[in-house]
């Protein structure tokens, strides 16, 4: 989240004339800020440098395509999201209506489905291959996640959450990830520091069994 001042800049109300109306064009945008289109460009450079803006060619009726601009997902994230909030006033219910045992059930099958729905990724592959395949993934669900070599197995970081603002009160929420590690890793990780505990980064310590091929790396 930006500085509140932000909003009250012409780039700002750019931004906000996106998050109220869609994509529009230069002169949409010129029209609704009384700005000429080559200020409104210059403002939109400077938007698209920053990663909030992005433009794309869009057909308006017969007319040849025009150039249309929205906001990126990170310029979305600019205004505020309730999604943490809601989440927690749900699992708070279930938990105060079915006990939070039935929090924990329902996370794990959540983590058992999503292993089923990637199987086909881990499928013939080693342990390492298995812990890159598994980091692959968190990385694409938008997690800073890698790993190491380390003794007799690998060492795997989760060093962002996008439930922190949820686990703190709700650590069942974990129970995703430590259910689709136990279906797809060569065997059980050890969780040695926590998000949810407080601790800057999840790290896992996965042993490598001595049946399995391991080869280190990143």
């Amino acid at each position: 989240m930006r500085e509140p001042s932000f909003f009250q800049s012409t780039r700002g109300q750019i931004v906000e004339a996106l998050a109220r109306r869609g994509p529009q064009t230069v002169a949409q945008l010129a029209s609704g800020q009384s700005l000429t289109h080559n200020a409104i460009r210059q403002h939109l450079a400077r938007l698209e440098r920053d990663g909030l803006v992005a433009e794309a060619s869009e057909r308006r009726g017969p007319t040849k395509p025009s150039l249309v601009y929205s906001l990126t997902p990170e310029g979305r994230r600019l205004f505020p999201q309730r999604y943490s909030t809601l989440l927690n006033a749900v699992l708070e219910e279930i938990a105060q209506s079915q006990g939070r045992e039935k929090v924990t059930e329902l996370f794990h099958n959540i983590g058992r489905r999503s292993a089923r729905k990637y199987a086909a990724r881990f499928a013939g592959k080693s342990a390492q291959e298995r812990v890159a395949e598994l980091t692959a993934i968190l990385r694409e669900k938008g997690v800073v996640a890698d790993y190491e070599a380390s003794g007799d197995g690998y060492i795997l970081r989760e060093h962002t959450c996008p439930f922190r603002d949820t686990v703190a009160t709700h650590p069942e929420v974990c129970s995703v990830v430590h259910a689709l590690m136990e279906e797809v890793l060569p065997a059980k990780a050890e969780q040695r520091q926590s998000i949810a505990r407080g601790d800057d980064a999840c790290e896992f310590a996965i042993p490598v069994p001595a049946t399995a091929t391991a080869t280190g790396g990143r």
